[in-house]
């Protein structure tokens, strides 16, 4: 693509690449749905929105398209790790009140990632044939802790 291209219908590379890794047009919506409502259901409001976000095919094709650039590209990797990680998931954190924002953010990111990969790139046939409700019930507690549980 021609960098006229970018700069007419982005406006620049940065806003293309936020474009092309955000699978959900407004943050502030995002964050602003998985903070609402009982602090003790955050970990399913947030498994809920990834496995929609996974199952739905043009925002999977994105996701999976910045996985796999970021495992090949440092640059990506960090940018990803910037716009998810400490953009999203550690203002969720800091907004439930808990301490250790960074290193929940991290694991909260590792656990997404990791379904993402097994689901629909590696395609583990368990993982491939569970319902969006199973995927939830089986995610939704581990981020629930990773978020505002106990963590060493």
């Amino acid at each position: 693509m021609d960098a006229a291209l970018v700069a007419y219908f982005f406006g620049s590379k940065r806003e293309l690449f936020d474009e092309v890794v955000n699978p959900f047009s407004d943050s502030s919506a995002l964050m602003a749905r998985l903070l609402d409502g009982d602090p003790r259901l955050v970990g399913e409001r947030l498994a809920r929105l990834v496995i929609e976000a996974l199952d739905d095919t043009g925002r999977r094709e994105r996701i999976l398209g910045t996985i796999r650039t970021a495992a090949v590209e440092a640059d990506t990797a960090r940018k990803v790790g910037e716009k998810f990680t400490t953009e999203l998931l550690e203002p969720v954190v800091s907004q439930l009140g808990v301490a250790q924002a960074p290193l929940r953010a991290a694991l909260v990111m590792s656990q997404i990632l990791g379904l993402a990969l097994a689901r629909h790139v590696v395609g583990l046939e368990d993982l491939t044939s569970a319902s969006q409700d199973e995927l939830v019930a089986a995610l939704a507690p581990t981020l629930q802790r990773y978020l505002v549980g106990d963590i060493p």
